[in-house]
């Protein structure tokens, strides 16, 4: 048995031109050709041909790239290994002198050839070890592997590079100014990690060259690299920023000429004298690379050689990865292509700001008519996204439109044409297809099909029957005849393919329940656009479960001016402060004294200021928008409201007529104060507390549990059972004098709890909910919550189609149908809070569970939030209704928060965090009352989701992930705190 190292002896050359001649290049001249593998153009050209008759095998041996090769250029196989045919003919002397020419040469070459030209090649064939004893497959394995470590060791170095050349020197005081630190993270992302898996990987590689193993083995290590999660999420992650690098990169230099120079400066320290981009570029190269020298390596590796079946593993996770690389480049360029078209939209539909959002996508267009009356008839079109519709007033257009649109050729063709201009954008949340005619569709199409075709047929035929010579008459009478009845079937179907053209939407708010009908150019695209509609809607159902969770912003204690005050509720204002911002107002009260704070956003979360009000504890709050504009035009351009007459009157001060205010005054929003002694007081929304008196009160004469503001009206419900209802006047303020009383229940069961439910009123008197129709103010159905005797309703909230309702002293929430009244599902939320304890104190723990109860309720960005009496705070997805939904099957996954209170949440509120665009168009729904949540959840004009704040208040602050383990647990348990997460 020969040792593979032991030097071979001399053998006679003999040359057979039957079979292919293979011809190593000398050594040098092998890693002069590294330039020419990636590049099948370089390879033709560096390589140097031979005239034989028979084929040559020209056989590369390096992988790193040329300095002046494209570097978009990934490799391929089929620069290796090409055979090079010439038409001369050869003697089999000159053969062989030319074999044994190469056969010297690299030998020199191996003694000459210096580390930096190819160290892994040195390491294999060092001139003081004998000359290996190896047949060729074995020597070319010993060549691959020297080409692995040498790329190995250059794209380390690169990367190397990247980073003390450009990322760290860019981070030095020198340096600071000329580039942010941000923007250099953004640049160099992900390279680090990359650069330390390389690293490690390189040292193992060499060290298993250098211990000269007869049965080297390098295919365990690589494996152990590719298979490593955190090194697969870095290239994934990396791939996928690798444009904003780019950008980022470009933006910087044309910034600042300094950045310019330092670019070029480091180009040219560069050893191969590659730029900024084409650095960044090596490890989206690199992967092609691993997968072609791992071929190479299996294909001169013996079947029984303990690396061959590693290797064939190593191929297929390195193609494995490649192709999720390929995967996330093509989901990347197809995400700019989607940006960019809402970008164009956004340009083209007038009066529509905030289109452009990273999660939503371009679906479909229509044109449709509606029909607002009995007689008018309005053409619409319809763009659906994948979260929203909008629905815009179509004009001609008298001009073209500029050219280099990227948008599809479909919808090119109609904005040649037309002008849009916004008329409705709707959340797909709110909307539901009244009625579904799919299958009828279906069905049909199919007969108008088959009809078609007999029609046809018969028509053929009657062709044909004019081609006899015999007696036709009772042929063609029966042909003529069948022809009438397929024509009349055709008739009666095209006058049932009008009415299933029509699409009925159902706006579901919780103002309104309202219904927009649209007509389609034909009954195939009406089932297409509800295709496509019903399959948004599903996957933006499944998008919510995938949401990341709501980020902990910080814990804000309230220091109390009084002994015993505690939260009571809390709500944003509606009116905008100096920042345009909303704030918002938290209410204090310990039974004598009621205490107003408010909750400040700018620049971050403070409170501004915090005063009493009145004597007497405060039981409700509610934000009561201004009086709204007349609308006094039917024209499907609705009249604008110019921004800063918007922001000045939504800022502007309220008061009654009576109480002698101009109509200025009339037109702003304010806050109503309901108090335990029986009066409301009114302030303005901009009122400093600190500084200013409420504008007016007045006295109901029972204490105010609860205020709700819908329909252009106020109901406020009472101790004694009735709720009051004050509308406002000509001028459009308040006439208090003239109130309408209902009386909905008794002072032994007074409405503690009112919402308002798909343009209705849900009003909750103990375990009873009664539902009031605003427009006769009778109540029109009632049903009992949970069958629970003696535990009144203690929260409502309401969320599209579902309103969720909890009782007091229960753990228990439970989700109602706002249309149907039935219970379609119960949560228990005590396992999620047992959970969330289990850190606590053991008294402790079994103090909460025993009095466990929920205490407060909020939905809030597909997400229910539950308050418990524990301080825990559990959030629940909030599962998709649709009309007709009788029952929720799958199950609800609650988690927990682990930031929550020490004693009982007292209440839960959101406001947005986005600023109000001044230069937003603001405008109004047109003549139709629905109002869709663009109150709540974007602002007026603006399809942007809006970022929100959810504000918890409740006594102390703890975080259960580290329950009684500080020092400092339990020495603000008694100190209100307002804890803030974003979502």
């Amino acid at each position: 048995m020969s040792f593979p190292y032991q030097k071979k002896p001399r053998q006679n050359l003999s040359l057979d031109l039957s079979q292919p001649i293979v011809i190593k290049p000398p050594k040098r001249t092998a890693l002069k050709h590294i330039n020419s593998v990636c590049l099948p153009a370089a390879k033709s050209t560096n390589s140097s041909t031979v005239p034989m008759t028979s084929h040559l095998t020209y056989t590369n041996h390096n992988l790193s790239s040329s300095p002046t090769a494209n570097q978009n250029t990934l490799c391929h196989p089929a620069a290796y290994d090409t055979p090079m045919t010439t038409d001369s003919p050869v003697t089999s002397q000159h053969a062989a002198k030319m074999v044994m020419t190469m056969e010297v040469a690299n030998r020199i070459s191996s003694s000459s050839e210096s580390e930096e030209d190819g160290e892994g090649w040195l390491l294999l064939n060092e001139r003081s070890k004998p000359w290996p004893e190896a047949d060729h497959s074995e020597d070319t394995r010993a060549h691959v592997v020297g080409e692995l470590h040498d790329t190995e060791r250059n794209y380390v170095d690169n990367l190397n590079f990247l980073l003390t050349k450009y990322q760290k020197t860019l981070k030095t005081p020198e340096y600071s100014a000329m580039v942010d630190a941000s923007l250099v993270d953004d640049i160099f992302f992900q390279v680090p990690e990359i650069y330390a898996y390389h690293e490690r990987f390189l040292e193992e590689l060499k060290r298993r060259i250098e211990s000269r193993d007869a049965s080297i083995c390098v295919a365990d290590i690589f494996l152990q690299l590719v298979n490593d999660p955190g090194l697969r999420e870095s290239y994934t992650t990396f791939t996928n920023n690798l444009k904003t690098a780019h950008e980022a990169a470009k933006v910087a230099a044309q910034a600042k000429h300094t950045f310019r120079h330092f670019l070029v400066a480091r180009e040219r320290e560069h050893h191969g004298k590659l730029d900024l981009k084409a650095l960044l570029i090596k490890p989206v190269q690199r992967l092609p690379q691993y997968e072609l020298l791992l071929k190479r390596l299996l294909k001169h590796t013996s079947r029984d050689h303990p690396d061959h079946p590693l290797l064939t593993e190593a191929i297929g996770v390195v193609q494995q990865l490649a192709s999720r690389i390929n995967a996330v480049e093509q989901e990347a360029v197809q995400h700019e292509e989607q940006q960019l078209h809402l970008k164009e939209l956004e340009n083209i539909i007038e009066g529509l700001v905030g289109l452009v959002q990273p999660d939503r996508t371009f679906l479909r267009h229509d044109l449709v008519t509606m029909h607002p009356g009995p007689v008018t008839r309005k053409e619409r079109c319809l763009f659906l996204f994948s979260d929203l519709l909008v629905i815009t007033a179509i004009k001609r257009r008298s001009g073209t439109i500029r050219k280099g649109l990227s948008l599809p050729y479909t919808l090119l063709s109609s904005l040649e044409s037309n002008k849009f201009k916004l008329f409705k954008f709707i959340p797909l949340d709110d909307l539901e297809i009244a009625r579904s005619r799919d299958e009828s569709v279906k069905k049909l199409v199919r007969e108008m099909e088959t009809l078609q075709e007999d029609l046809k047929t018969l028509q053929y035929i009657s062709k044909l029957s004019k081609t006899l010579r015999c007696p036709r008459g009772p042929l063609e009478e029966s042909v003529q005849e069948m022809l009438a009845q397929v024509q009349k079937q055709l008739a009666e179907r095209h006058g049932a393919d009008s009415q299933l053209m029509e699409l009925e939407l159902t706006i579901t708010t919780q103002e309104s329940m309202e219904n927009l009908t649209f007509m389609f150019r034909s009954a195939e695209k009406r089932a297409m656009w509800e295709e496509a509609f019903n399959d948004a809607k599903h996957k933006l159902a499944m998008s919510a479960d995938r949401r990341p969770p709501p980020e902990f912003l910080s814990a804000l204690p309230i220091r109390k001016t009084r002994a015993g005050l505690q939260f009571t509720c809390a709500t944003a204002t509606l009116g905008l402060n100096a920042h345009n911002l909303k704030d918002v107002w938290v209410c204090n009260s310990d039974g004598y004294v009621g205490q107003v704070c408010v909750l400040s956003l700018q620049p971050d979360p403070t409170v501004a200021c915090c005063n009493g009000v009145c004597n007497a504890r405060i039981l409700s709050i509610a934000s009561i928008p201004a009086a709204p504009q007349p609308d006094s035009s039917d024209d499907d351009e609705d009249e604008e409201i110019p921004v800063d007459e918007e922001i000045r009157r939504r800022r502007s001060e309220s008061l009654p007529p009576e109480m002698g205010t101009d109509d200025t005054d009339n037109q702003q929003p304010t806050m109503w104060l309901g108090t335990e002694d029986g009066f409301i007081h009114v302030y303005n929304c901009s009122d400093t507390i600190r500084i200013k008196k409420n504008k007016f009160k007045f006295q109901p004469g029972s204490p105010v549990h609860c205020i709700i503001h819908l329909d252009n009206r106020v109901f406020a419900s009472l101790a004694n059972g009735d709720i009051i209802v004050y509308r406002r006047d000509a001028s459009g303020g308040w006439n208090v004098a003239d109130r309408q009383v209902i009386s909905i229940s008794t002072a032994a069961a007074p409405v503690t709890r009112m919402m308002a439910v798909a343009g209705k009123l849900w009003c909750a008197a103990m375990n009873t909910v009664r539902v009031l129709n605003t427009v006769s103010l009778q109540v029109e159905h009632s049903f009992v919550v949970g069958g629970e005797n003696g535990r009144g309703v203690s929260c409502m909230v309401s969320a599209g189609h579902g309103v969720w309702v909890s009782v007091h002293n229960s753990a228990a929430v439970r989700l109602y149908h706002a249309a149907t009244y039935e219970c379609l599902c119960e949560v228990n939320v005590a396992p999620a809070v047992t959970k969330m304890l289990a850190g606590c104190d053991d008294i402790i723990r079994q103090h909460k569970a025993a009095c466990l109860r929920v205490t407060s309720l909020l939905a809030c960005k597909d997400l229910l939030w539950v308050g418990t009496s524990a301080g825990v705070i559990i959030t629940v997805p909030l599962p998709h209704l649709a009309h007709n939904t009788h029952r929720v099957q799958a199950p609800l996954n609650m988690v927990g928060i682990p930031y929550g209170h020490t004693g009982h949440v007292r209440f839960l509120t959101s406001v947005e965090l986005t600023p109000e665009p001044r230069t937003s168009r603001l405008k109004g729904h047109g003549r139709y009352s629905f109002k869709s949540r663009d109150h709540l959840h974007h602002q007026p004009g603006t399809a942007a989701p809006a970022k929100l704040l959810v504000i918890s208040g409740g006594d102390g602050y703890e975080d259960f992930r580290s329950s009684g383990m500080s020092e400092l647990a339990g020495r603000d348990d008694s100190t209100n705190h307002l804890l803030l997460w974003q979502v």
